[in-house]
């Protein structure tokens, strides 16, 4: 066996580190430009937030199709995301203590039955719902156009570091 010195590079990403701070950080740079360029978006101008504030998303925008939700499912597993139970974060106190005590209330007259869909999720027992804080929920971020401020306070917290120009 022979010593080819400290490590640069495994599985794709780049290993940096500072001995005397005792970190070490790891760049998937290389596999962002694969996926970037396997959508046509290789060339796409870098902005500090991926939305502006004014944007709406909206559901139209969701995989419909079975081969989209596969493919978005195949891409969550390349991100190492497969889980046995899912759990959803929320921040609305309400929303949660509607979930979890279903009775009819004049209230819901205005949500749509189509969602509630949810309760029955829960009952399964196939996912869990836990309360967050809204200053913690690091989702915003994927969810919704934010304020600059925000997205590095969700960045922050998720333990991504701002790109390097």
């Amino acid at each position: 066996m022979k010593d080819l010195g400290p490590a640069k590079q495994i599985l794709g990403m780049h290993i940096s580190r500072d001995r005397s701070s005792g970190k070490i950080w790891l760049s998937q740079e290389k596999y962002i430009e694969k996926i970037l360029d396997r959508f046509n978006m290789g060339n796409a101008k870098p902005v500090s937030s991926p939305l502006a504030s004014h944007f709406k998303l909206s559901s139209k925008q969701c995989p419909t199709s079975e081969k989209e939700k596969e493919e978005m499912k195949k891409f969550l597993q390349e991100l190492s995301l497969k889980q046995e139970m899912y759990v959803l974060h929320c921040d609305s106190q309400s929303v949660i203590h509607l979930c979890k005590n279903p009775t009819f209330h004049s209230r819901l007259k205005h949500i749509d039955i189509k969602f509630h869909w949810i309760i029955d999720v829960l009952k399964s027992k196939l996912v869990k719902l836990d309360k967050m804080h809204t200053d913690e929920n690091v989702a915003d971020m994927m969810t919704k156009p934010l304020a600059r401020e925000k997205l590095h306070v969700c960045r922050s917290i998720a333990g991504m570091l701002e790109a390097s120009k």
